[in-house]
C-alpha cells in the first residue's frame, strides 16, 4: 500500500458468490491441471476476508472443498484450507449441510490477502453447490 492518507483498516463489507453446477470439477485436485473457480478478487490495496460458508444445493454425497490462493491473480495457487460437506438429503423439512471454511466468529481463520490475490474454490465430487463470502477491501 502506498503512503498516502487513506485508512488502514477494512472498509465497505463485500459479499461474492459462487454456484456449482451438478457436472463440473469434480477432478480438481491439482490446480496445475484445472484452475479453481474464483470466488473473489483482492483490490489494489488487499482485502480481509472474514467467511467463506459453502452450502448443498441438493441431494449430495459427502464432498471435500477446499480454498485457493493465488498471489498476485497469477502463476501457483496454494492451498489454504479444506473441510468436507457432508451428504445431505433434501427434503422439504430439512436444513440444507453447510460448512464453513472462513469462520466470521473465528478471526484466526480470517484471509489477509495482498493487492491482486485470487481466492478460488474446489470441490471434489460431481454435487451442486453454492460459496458465497464476505470480504473488506483495505
Amino acid at each position: 500500500m502506498a503512503l498516502d492518507n487513506r485508512a488502514v483498516f477494512p472498509q465497505e463489507p463485500k459479499t461474492a458468490g459462487i454456484s456449482f453446477a451438478g457436472s463440473s470439477q469434480s477432478t480438481q485436485m491439482d490446480p496445475a491441471t484445472v484452475a479453481p473457480t474464483t470466488l473473489l478478487t483482492a483490490g489494489s490495496d488487499g482485502a480481509l476476508v472474514t467467511r467463506v460458508e459453502v452450502t448443498a444445493e441438493g441431494t449430495v454425497t459427502a464432498e471435500k472443498v477446499v480454498l485457493w490462493v493465488q498471489p498476485g491473480g497469477s502463476g501457483n495457487w496454494y492451498a489454504r484450507t479444506s473441510a468436507v460437506l457432508a451428504a445431505y438429503t433434501q427434503a422439504a423439512t430439512d436444513a440444507q449441510g453447510s460448512i464453513l471454511l472462513v469462520d466470521p466468529e473465528k478471526p484466526d481463520t480470517y484471509l489477509a490477502l495482498a493487492a491482486g490475490d485470487v481466492v478460488g474454490i474446489t470441490h471434489h465430487v460431481d454435487q451442486q453447490s453454492m460459496v458465497f463470502a464476505e470480504y473488506r477491501d483495505y
